[in-house]
């Protein structure tokens, strides 16, 4: 199976190509730029690299979220592009569900000034939803993208899952069955709606 499988949701940009099973390349990089542009430069790089034609890529996997609107909209974008283009499924998975948990833990990533996305592990199954900074019941293992002012917690220093991860969970799912959409059915996973949208909303 030859996938393309890119995460655009966070801080960290991260793009892994893996072809009859090997992992072939990963790249990981930060960047303030989340346009969909960027995200193609990559892969067409790698590709090149590698020596490997985009006709041989038989699946895509993609991060839906929940993260950065800009980000998450400009890899679906790839990711829908590429799986009409080349009559392909995509794999559209969770951030969370990518992260190798074992035990109970706890995600937060930043969503909005004074809100953040929180997902929980129990050891069984993973809940996410939004608290503020102030609401924050914080217990057991956390790890945070971010600083959180006035609260001590660790701060990943880059992408807090490897590529390999990522490939792995895309073909897991796949095998599964689970979480597979085409072109179409393909859509982020929002906690929150993008303020231009509740705008609009609230001026109707």
């Amino acid at each position: 199976m030859n996938i393309i499988a890119f995460d655009t949701s966070g801080r960290w940009m991260t793009v892994a190509i893996m072809i009859e099973n090997d992992v072939e390349s990963v790249q990981s990089f930060s960047s303030n730029k989340r346009g969909s542009d960027l995200l193609v430069k990559k892969i067409d790089m790698i590709l090149r690299f590698k020596n490997i034609d985009i006709s041989e890529i038989n699946l895509i996997g993609c991060v839906t979220g929940p993260g950065n609107f800009t980000g998450l909209r400009s890899g679906i974008a790839v990711a829908k592009s590429l799986a009409f283009s080349l009559s392909i499924p995509i794999v559209g998975l969770k951030y969370f569900e990518v992260f190798n948990a074992e035990r109970p833990v706890t995600l937060l990533r930043n969503a909005r000034k004074g809100w953040w996305y929180v997902s929980s592990f129990d050891g069984k199954a993973w809940s996410c939803y939004m608290q503020s900074s102030d609401s924050l019941n914080l217990k057991g293992e956390i790890i945070s993208e971010e600083e959180i002012p006035g609260v001590n917690v660790p701060v990943v220093k880059g992408p807090i899952f490897s590529g390999q991860d990522l490939l792995e969970s895309v073909v897991r799912s796949f095998q599964n069955n689970l979480n597979i959409y085409d072109h179409i059915s393909v859509k982020p996973y929002y906690l929150q709606k993008p303020v231009a949208q509740k705008t609009v909303e609230e001026n109707l």
